[in-house]
């Protein structure tokens, strides 16, 4: 029976490290999508996943090519449908989202996702549970909750910027995207992250492929060079570099600390949105933003208080 690995304890560097980069990538493409959302630009969300997921999935065709070749997807070809499902439901509603919300609130709101990733992660990873019975912790994740409420509440009830249609399609997104990252780390075990996103995201290209002609692809072939261009960025910053980090620091430190730290991705988002596109947040909402990353904080530091004061046994070691 194979094992999920258990969780690096302490300071991992390169996770970090790997967090950090996909905090920034995440954080900047709500800016490109809702740049792309403008009339005359991107008409639809499925035309936009029919381009962006495809151009990433090629990037990593390199690794699964190696994968197949040292018979290292042996056993993963139906496995990697669950988180792919996941993923596609995400992508279809992630794409939509900026054509009802505006790019920092789509970034916040997003981040409920947490909520999701934190009940998978104590469920299904015996050495992630010590993480819920810290108090540290709970009080960090109640400041992020109380957080999350304000600035969320003020920009739903504060017009233009949001909808309830968005609202709703953001809230699925952040189910599914917490979802995603539990069913990521159950099928990678041992495997090299990028040889497993590499059959994840061609397994998404196909299903974002088939779903094109409910928008209009063709409008791709009318873009002009600018948006053009922001189209495949996206692609190459949002989905290859993301989720490349995203894995490997998901592999090493687990979901709920990945989780947490990746609250910080709708402060890039906002200040991309103030510096290209213009958008400003109220006074309220980044109160409520603040209070949210300072419980994102306190819940980081409830994990590295666990890691040094609990080191990993046998029982720690998650199995499937």
């Amino acid at each position: 029976m194979k094992t999920t690995p258990s969780i690096i304890r302490g300071i991992d560097i390169r996770a970090t490290l790997c967090l950090i980069g996909a905090t920034f990538c995440w954080g900047s493409v709500p800016v490109m999508l809702k740049y792309l959302a403008q009339p005359g630009y991107v008409p639809d969300g499925f035309t936009t996943n029919a381009v962006r997921y495809p151009v990433a999935a090629l990037i990593y065709l390199p690794w699964l090519v190696i994968g197949i070749r040292r018979g290292q997807l042996r056993g993963l070809w139906l496995p990697a449908l669950i988180p792919t499902a996941f993923n596609l439901i995400c992508q279809v509603l992630w794409a939509w989202a900026p054509y009802h919300l505006d790019a920092g609130l789509m970034a916040f709101l997003l981040r409920l996702c947490v909520v999701w990733s934190l009940l998978g992660a104590f469920i299904v990873f015996r050495d992630e549970r010590p993480l819920a019975h810290s108090p540290r912790f709970w009080l960090g994740a109640g400041l992020a909750l109380a957080g999350f409420v304000v600035m969320s509440w003020h920009g739903i009830t504060r017009g233009p910027g949001a909808s309830m249609t968005g609202i709703l399609i953001i809230f699925f997104c952040g189910v599914g995207l917490g979802l995603y990252g539990v069913c990521v780390r159950y099928v990678m075990h041992t495997l090299h992250p990028l040889v497993v996103f590499s059959l994840v995201s061609g397994y998404t290209s196909i299903g974002l492929i088939a779903l094109a002609p409910l928008g209009e692809p063709t409008s791709v072939l009318r873009l002009p060079p600018l948006p053009l261009s922001v189209l495949i960025v996206s692609s190459l910053i949002g989905i290859a570099a993301a989720h490349g980090l995203y894995y490997i620091a998901l592999q090493r430190i687990g979901v709920a600390i990945c989780s947490l730290m990746l609250m910080a991705t709708p402060l890039v988002s906002a200040l991309g949105a103030r510096l290209l596109l213009g958008e400003n947040l109220t006074g309220i909402q980044w109160a409520g933003g603040a209070v949210l990353l300072v419980g994102s904080t306190l819940t980081i530091n409830a994990q590295s208080h666990l890691a040094r004061t609990h080191p990993p046994t046998a029982a720690d070691i998650p199995t499937d």
